[in-house]
C-alpha cells in the first residue's frame, strides 16, 4: 500500500513539475515584454510587478527571477513606486554582496548595486535602512582589503565611507560623520605614501579632503580658503601626472571652476583672466601622453557658459546700489499676494528657485531659520519662481513631472511641496513670457537678492553652501538694523 501511495506521488510531481515551469516560463516572458515597452502604462507596470511577485512566490529559488530585479527597479522607479522599486533593488544588493564575499561579483558590480539600492531606500524615506545598506557594503569592502587590497578597491572603500559619512551628517549623526572623514582622511594620506604614483591613491586623497572641507569645514574662514586652495594645488600638479585618470580630471575640471565662480561674484574681471589659464592648462593637458582629448575638448567647449556666468555676474555687480526692479507676479502660492504697498520700509529676500532644484531645497533650513528668527523684526522672503508642469507624488512625496498640468492644479502641488519642506514664506509665480528673471541676471538657482528698507538692492548671491548663507544673513541682520 504504501508503495503505491509513493508511486502517485512520485507520479503527481512528475505532472505537477513540467506545469510550475511552464507557468514560470509564460510568466517570465510575459514581464520581458513590458520591459521592452518604451512607454509602458501604469496597468503595464502594475502587471509586472503582480506577475512577478506571483512567479517569486511559487519559485523562491529562481535565478531567472534574480536577473531581472535591476529592470524592475527601473521600471517602477520611472513610476515614482520607490516602496516597490526599493524592494527590488534591496534584494539585489543582497544576492550581489553574497557574491562579492565569495568572490563571484566584483567592485564595480557591487557599487552599482549599493548605489542602486541605497538611493532608492532614501526616496522611500527609509533612511535608516539605506544607512544599514551602505553600512554591510563597506564592511564587504573592508574585509576584501584586508585580506588582499587593490588600489581600485581602496578608493571604493572611501567613496562607501564617503557616502556613509554624508548620510549621517544630514541624519542626525554629526559626531560619526566626522569621526568617519577624520579616518578616511588619515588613512587615504598613509596609503598614498610610497604609492604616489597610483593615481587611485592620489584620487582617494583628493576625495577625503573633498569630504572635510565640504562637510567638517573650518571655522576660521581664512584657514578654510587657504586649505581650498593647497586642494587645487595639489591637484593640479596631479592631473599633469596622471592626464589619463578620468576622476582626477573631474576633480580637476570642478575644483578649478568652482573658483572661477567663486572669483566672478566678487571680481569678475579677475575671473576672466583665470578662465584664460584655465584654458591654457586645458590646452596644455590634452595634448599629454596618456590623456583622453575628448574629456579636455568638452571641457574647453564649456568655457563659453563660465563666460555668460561671469558675464552675468558682472549684469548682477551693477544691479548693487540700485532701486530693485519692481515684482512682476503673475499668480501667488502658498500665502497671500504681496504688493509694492505691502513691502514698504521692509528688508525683502528675493528667492529665485524651482521645485525640481537640489541646491534650492538645500537653502531651505537657512529659509526656514530667517523667517522665523527675522520675520518679526520686519524680513519679507519671498519664493520667485515659474510653471514647469510639476505636480506633487504624495506617495514618494516628491515632485514630478506631469504633462497638461493646470496652472491651479501646479499652485497645489506648490504648496504641498511647501507643506512638506516646511516653507512658510509665499510664492511669486512669474508668467513664462517675462523677463523679470532676465533683468536681475538669472542665469542658475536659487539667486538670492537681498533689498533694503528703501527699496535699494545690496546683495545678490548665486548657489547654495554656507558662505553664501553666512553672507546673507549677515546682510540681513546689518539691514534690519538700518
Amino acid at each position: 500500500m504504501k508503495k503505491q501511495i509513493l508511486g502517485v506521488l512520485l507520479l503527481l510531481g512528475a505532472l505537477v513539475a513540467p506545469v510550475c515551469a511552464q507557468e514560470l516560463q509564460e510568466g517570465l516572458e510575459r514581464i520581458q515584454e513590458i520591459l521592452k515597452e518604451k512607454s509602458p502604462t501604469a496597468e503595464q507596470v502594475d502587471e509586472a510587478e503582480s506577475q512577478f511577485q506571483g512567479l517569486l512566490k511559487a519559485n523562491p529559488d529562481a535565478a531567472e527571477l534574480n536577473v531581472l530585479r535591476p529592470q524592475l527597479f527601473r521600471l517602477l522607479a520611472g513610476r515614482g513606486k520607490w516602496t516597490e522599486a526599493a524592494a527590488h533593488a534591496e534584494a539585489n544588493f543582497s544576492r550581489v554582496v553574497a557574491e562579492y564575499t565569495s568572490g563571484k561579483a566584483n567592485a564595480v558590480t557591487l557599487m552599482q548595486a549599493t548605489s542602486m539600492a541605497s538611493s532608492s531606500l532614501q526616496q522611500s524615506n527609509q533612511r535608516a535602512r539605506a544607512r544599514d545598506l551602505l553600512q554591510s557594503a563597506l564592511n564587504a569592502v573592508q574585509q576584501r582589503v584586508s585580506e588582499q587590497e587593490t588600489a581600485g578597491e581602496s578608493l571604493m572603500l572611501g567613496q562607501l565611507r564617503g557616502n556613509l559619512a554624508q548620510m549621517q551628517m544630514f541624519g542626525g549623526e554629526p559626531e560619526a560623520a566626522r569621526e568617519l572623514i577624520q579616518k578616511e582622511v588619515a588613512e587615504s594620506r598613509a596609503k598614498l605614501e610610497g604609492q604616489a604614483d597610483v593615481a587611485e591613491r592620489v584620487v582617494r586623497v583628493i576625495s577625503a579632503e573633498e569630504l572635510s572641507l565640504n562637510m567638517i569645514g573650518d571655522p576660521d574662514a581664512d584657514r578654510l580658503a587657504e586649505r581650498r586652495r593647497v586642494q587645487r594645488e595639489f591637484i593640479r600638479q596631479e592631473v599633469h601626472k596622471h592626464p589619463g585618470s578620468a576622476p582626477l580630471v573631474s576633480a580637476f575640471l570642478s575644483n578649478e571652476t568652482r573658483a572661477i565662480r567663486e572669483v566672478a561674484q566678487q571680481d569678475p574681471d579677475k575671473a576672466d583672466e583665470l578662465i584664460d589659464a584655465y584654458k591654457a592648462q586645458l590646452e596644455q593637458l590634452k595634448e599629454k601622453e596618456g590623456a583622453s582629448p575628448a574629456l579636455f575638448n568638452n571641457a574647453l567647449r564649456g568655457l563659453a557658459s563660465l563666460q555668460q556666468m561671469v558675464a552675468a555676474e558682472r549684469k548682477r555687480a551693477q544691479l548693487i546700489g540700485q532701486p530693485a526692479i519692481p515684482l512682476e507676479a503673475a499668480a501667488w502660492s502658498n500665502g497671500e499676494p504681496l504688493p509694492p504697498e505691502k513691502l514698504n520700509g521692509k528688508v525683502v529676500l528675493l528667492d529665485f528657485w524651482a521645485v525640481w532644484c537640489g541646491p534650492c531645497i538645500a537653502t531651505f533650513p537657512h529659509l526656514r531659520e530667517w523667517h522665523e528668527k527675522f520675520g518679526p523684526q520686519g524680513l519679507e522672503i519671498i519664493g520667485v519662481t515659474r510653471y514647469y508642469q510639476y505636480g506633487w507624488n504624495a506617495e514618494s512625496n516628491r515632485p514630478e513631472r506631469q504633462a497638461d498640468l493646470s496652472e491651479e492644479d501646479e499652485r497645489q502641488a506648490q504648496e504641498q511641496f511647501a507643506g512638506h519642506h516646511k516653507l512658510k514664506h509665499p510664492f511669486a509665480i512669474v508668467a513664462k513670457e517675462s523677463d523679470f528673471q532676465e533683468q536681475y541676471g538669472v542665469t542658475g538657482i536659487p539667486q538670492a537678492v537681498l533689498i533694503d528698507r528703501k527699496g535699494v538692492v545690496r546683495m545678490i548671491r548665486v548657489g547654495s553652501g554656507e558662505k553664501n548663507a553666512k553672507d546673507l544673513g549677515d546682510m540681513i541682520e546689518t539691514l534690519l538694523k538700518e
